[in-house]
């Protein structure tokens, strides 16, 4: 008996599996790109010589309070966190802001996590509006706390 050779194969390359990938892959950097903007509002930080870096906050138990400026008596809180699908921008008054930290100090709870509040204040703002924040953090049970700053001696300021 003679050897023959084995009948030739077409082979196909399927590309779904790789589309599938690539589609993942443009929906992760977009959310992640949303997630770095949602601390970039137009603030600006006060300086603090002893400010340090913290390290990375994942964004399900992080919430970002912006506190902006408005008047002498008035400052809006604008709230930043993640639900799970999509970043959430509430602008609230300071009464609030302490049931919406309780509602999202609870679901943290459930899910065994511990809630991070990260605070961005405009450096004109009064301290009793930071003092308000404070206080429903408090009252939420929330401990880990940041506040952004820039580092360093202020621009224009003598040692």
């Amino acid at each position: 008996m003679l050897n023959r050779p084995p009948k030739p194969v077409s082979l196909t390359l399927n590309l779904a599996p790789m589309v599938d990938v690539m589609m993942c892959l443009i929906v992760f950097f977009l959310l992640a790109a949303r997630i770095v903007d949602a601390e970039h509002r137009p603030i600006e930080l006060p300086w603090a010589k002893s400010a340090t870096t913290t390290g990375a906050i994942d964004g399900g138990a992080r919430i970002v309070i912006n506190v902006q400026h408005i008047d002498d008596d008035q400052a809006s809180y604008i709230v930043t966190g993640w639900d799970g699908r999509d970043l959430t921008d509430m602008a609230l008054d300071a009464d609030q802001l302490g049931p919406l930290l309780i509602a999202k100090s609870r679901e943290a709870a459930a899910r065994n996590d511990e809630i991070r509040c990260v605070i961005r204040a405009d450096r004109e703002v009064a301290y009793r509006h930071i003092e308000r924040v404070l206080q429903a953090c408090g009252e939420a049970r929330i401990g880990r706390i940041a506040f952004a700053a820039n580092s360093g001696d202020q621009p224009g300021e003598q040692p």
